[in-house]
């Protein structure tokens, strides 16, 4: 399958014109236009009936990717058909939290400096295992070398403490519980609020296909985030989410007891 995305990928990657965004936009002239025209993806049904389909996993900071095909390989960036609707659920029904602009390109290409500057996208380049799977596709990075996906997130309908195109959006464990994000959000506390909504799946998941540990270091390391799931049930309702911070440090510190040296080193660095 990785094989065969890689491929299909290379092919259509030649059939690419050069991308398109009006020179007379302006980022904020370009995010009202892509706000009024995808409003009605509120409803996830209309963008299922327009082609939208899912892919990959739910990220505990950027949802589901919801993708055209169709729309990804036409080479253009058009501020009222994205490429990519985020999804999350709340209270059991799917909620718009933004959009996301995927760009195929050759190498020596760049994103343009439209709506944001060519730092604000991020490169997709590993295989589709490792992008849909690890959590690694938050990371910057670029690949000069072979033809990539560059990828913006507009984060319209759910804003992002970080900006709104910043790739991760910190505030989404609070609003999958439907609780008010703080104004400064923790990265820390909001991935130890993330373990009661999908993160303890995700980051074990994480774990087991960077560390790929033994089975009696899987044990330990799933007996470490119950531990952790049931101490942020308890923060919440004993001091106010005051101590989720604290809760996900000792979860890390836990996980380096588990994990041997040279796995953590390439663990820490995609844990928040």
């Amino acid at each position: 399958m990785k094989r065969a995305f890689a491929l299909a990928l290379n092919v259509f990657l030649v059939c690419i014109n050069a991308h398109i965004v009006s020179a007379e936009d302006t980022a904020a002239a370009f995010l009202e236009r892509a706000r009024s025209a995808t409003a009605k993806y509120q409803d996830q049904s209309i963008a299922i009936l327009e082609g939208y389909r899912r892919i990959g996993r739910d990220f505990p900071t950027m949802g589901e990717h919801w993708i055209r095909l169709d729309l990804l390989f036409d080479g253009r960036v058009d501020a009222e058909h994205p490429e990519v609707l985020t999804y999350i659920s709340v209270e059991g029904k799917e909620k718009l939290t933004g959009i996301a602009y995927a760009l195929p390109l050759l190498p020596g290409e760049s994103p343009p400096d439209l709506p944001a500057s060519r730092h604000a996208w991020h490169d997709h380049f590993r295989t589709i295992e490792d992008e849909t799977v690890l959590p690694v596709h938050h990371l910057s990075g670029e690949s000069s070398s072979g033809p990539r996906i560059a990828m913006l997130h507009a984060w319209l309908s759910l804003p992002n403490p970080d900006g709104v195109f910043a790739a991760d959006n910190w505030a989404i464990p609070y609003a999958r519980l439907g609780l008010p994000p703080p104004e400064h959000v923790s990265r820390s506390a909001a991935a130890a609020l993330s373990l009661l909504t999908g993160g303890v799946e995700h980051f074990t998941a994480t774990v087991d296909g960077i560390a790929s540990p033994a089975e009696r270091q899987r044990a330990l390391v799933n007996a470490a985030f119950a531990t952790a799931r049931s101490a942020v049930e308890r923060d919440i309702q004993e001091n106010g989410a005051a101590g989720l911070s604290d809760i996900w440090s000792h979860l890390r510190q836990s996980l380096e007891a588990v994990i041997d040296p040279k796995h953590w080193n390439s663990l820490k660095a995609v844990l928040p």
